[in-house]
């Protein structure tokens, strides 16, 4: 079977729409091509209706550039990451998942005040008392230059 009757997958699709990406980045194309041609590129079916839409986006070297001599630079491989980057990744990480855990309990929290107003709704009344006095404890405090 040739080529260009093969069905394209999503992962085809998806490589084309970010060459487009970077051609309007470059300037290649402009935001209504753009918008224009990921719309057919969601649409195509076999690699032929993908092609069509980077035919004219292909990459040349530079004015010069062949009759230099010169050949493009090699892509350096990622270096690993120092033990200072390695430890800031590893506490975002484990900040991250401190948040989860404040979110869980957050939740489990509404979840029993809920229960609690459903079976004594009066709970309403002492939980905004409550609130009121902390809140004038706090007024107290800062009033006294105790913050």
């Amino acid at each position: 079977m040739d080529r260009d009757q093969m069905r394209a997958s999503e992962s085809d699709r998806q490589v084309v729409m970010e060459r487009l990406r970077e051609a309007v980045e470059e300037g290649r194309l402009d935001v209504l091509e753009y918008q224009e041609r990921v719309d057919a590129a969601m649409q195509a079916k076999v690699y032929s209706e993908l092609d069509v839409l980077l035919s004219d986006l292909q990459q040349l070297p530079p004015p010069g550039f062949a009759e230099s001599g010169l050949e493009p630079t090699a892509v350096m491989p990622a270096a690993p990451l120092s033990k200072v980057n390695q430890q800031l990744r590893d506490s975002a990480e484990a900040g991250s998942q401190k948040w989860k855990i404040v979110g869980v309990s957050a939740a489990i929290a509404v979840v029993l005040a809920l229960i609690l107003i459903a079976i004594n709704p009066q709970i309403i009344l002492y939980i905004a008392i409550g609130v009121l006095v902390i809140l004038v404890l706090f007024v107290v405090a800062a009033v006294a230059g105790l913050f």
